[in-house]
């Protein structure tokens, strides 16, 4: 049973998290696949810890989770002090205006002085097709970890079955 849970888990995060936003980017919808990044970087958090998903006042803390575990050093030193979490995840969510301390790019506007994870004139250069391979870089670890049996299994109320996606 818990086999058949840890591969529905995985089935979902694919899916959702991998398949969706690359679906975005492969249309060009650079800007509203970052707002799902930022989404999906804390709701990787939530599979880190012994909460319940919808646990309340997570969410910085899973983001910050999420990024210092699964994505590495890079992108934990830009999260200091949660500011990486305050400028992409909070303000893209919560008002699809975007912060004025971010570059967001796609890989067609990228130039040498604009490179991922890059300061540029005192704003954090983020490449929408970098940051999604790292996303996806990030699944692939947690799912090891899963595997391993190293972070406790979620309930997830639908699975990707029931959500009547393509594939």
């Amino acid at each position: 049973m818990e086999k058949i849970k840890a591969e529905q888990e995985k089935e979902f995060i694919s899916r959702i998290f991998i398949d969706e936003i690359g679906r975005l980017q492969k249309e060009g919808f650079y800007f509203f696949s970052f707002i799902l990044m930022g989404q999906a970087i804390e709701a990787l958090g939530c599979f880190l810890d012994n909460k319940p998903l919808k646990a309340r006042a997570q969410s910085s803390k899973r983001f910050s989770k999420a990024l210092n575990i699964l994505m590495g050093n890079k992108y934990r030193v830009v999260n200091n002090d949660h500011w990486l979490y305050d400028r992409l995840r909070n303000q893209l969510t919560h008002s699809f205006v975007p912060s004025k301390s971010l570059y967001l790019l796609s890989r067609d506007r990228q130039t040498d002085e604009l490179q991922h994870l890059q300061w540029s004139d005192d704003r954090l250069v983020l490449v929408a097709e970098d940051m999604y391979d790292d996303l996806k870089g990030a699944c692939k670890q947690l799912f090891s970890m899963i595997d391993k049996g190293k972070v406790p299994l979620k309930n997830i109320a639908a699975s990707p079955v029931d959500l009547l996606l393509q594939d």
